[in-house]
């Protein structure tokens, strides 16, 4: 575990493994690097895996500024200070936009995308979907967050899982919620995944059918986990791991 300087602060990092391709596994809105670990724990077994916490997140530094593009310019920091060439992109719920937003900045870079549970294109959603949002977000809460994912988490979501999830949820910069949610209604995916012409793999729970899943970018090929909430990787890390292996091999 070390610490690099991401665009406003620190960011934490979790570094181990040897063997290719490198993975660079960055988690979700009000997640951290904790949630990846059961999955770096096995694909550390046959390559270097690295995840980061995110700014605002686990125990990066808060940051005055929220945005994808933001985060994304945090990852090239991640990409830079650890002198990687070539890898492959690992990208959790909310951060399928950031990965996409890194891979079209950078396509020589990326060996390819893996899209776990995550967001595609979320720009051509219906107006009134990111209304409600936007009303939803202002003003967040510790209460309204906790139970916004109490209600995300689902009855498939296994109790250490959702422990998990509602504890690295409360450790979050609350001014980073709303921003974030905002940007990421924002961000042209579409846009993005023709700007990267390598390989692109999504990752989904049994049952997930949302149109703005990365699993509707064009060329994304689909593997799907049962019995498992949107957080898969802690559900069963297993499955997972596998699945990535598979999709960046």
């Amino acid at each position: 575990m070390s610490f690099v300087q991401g665009g406003a602060g620190r960011l934490r990092v979790s570094d181990g493994g040897t063997g290719d391709p490198v993975l660079v596994l960055v988690h979700g809105l009000g997640s951290e690097l904790e949630t990846w670990r059961p999955v770096l724990d096995r694909l550390r077994v046959s390559r270097r895996a690295i995840a980061y916490d995110q700014r605002g997140h686990g125990g990066s530094d808060p940051a005055p500024e929220y945005s994808v593009d933001l985060l994304a310019e945090d990852l090239g920091r991640v990409v830079q200070a650890l002198q990687l060439r070539k890898f492959s992109l690992v990208g959790h719920s909310f951060s399928g936009t950031v990965v996409s937003a890194y891979a079209a900045k950078h396509p020589e870079q990326v060996a390819g995308v893996v899209y776990v549970d995550a967001v595609g294109d979320a720009s051509h959603a219906p107006a009134e979907l990111k209304d409600y949002f936007r009303r939803q977000d202002e003003g967040m809460t510790p209460p309204r967050l906790r139970e916004s994912y109490q209600q995300e988490l689902g009855p498939k979501a296994k109790p250490a899982t959702r422990e998990a999830v509602l504890d690295s949820s409360a450790r979050m910069d609350l001014k980073a919620f709303a921003p974030l949610r905002a940007s990421m209604a924002a961000f042209d995916g579409l846009t993005a995944a023709r700007a990267y012409p390598g390989p692109r793999v999504a990752i989904v729970a049994e049952g997930n059918e949302n149109p703005v899943s990365a699993a509707q970018l064009p060329g994304a090929r689909r593997v799907v986990i049962p019995n498992v909430s949107h957080w898969l990787m802690l559900d069963d890390p297993d499955a997972t791991a596998r699945a990535i292996e598979e999709a960046t091999r």
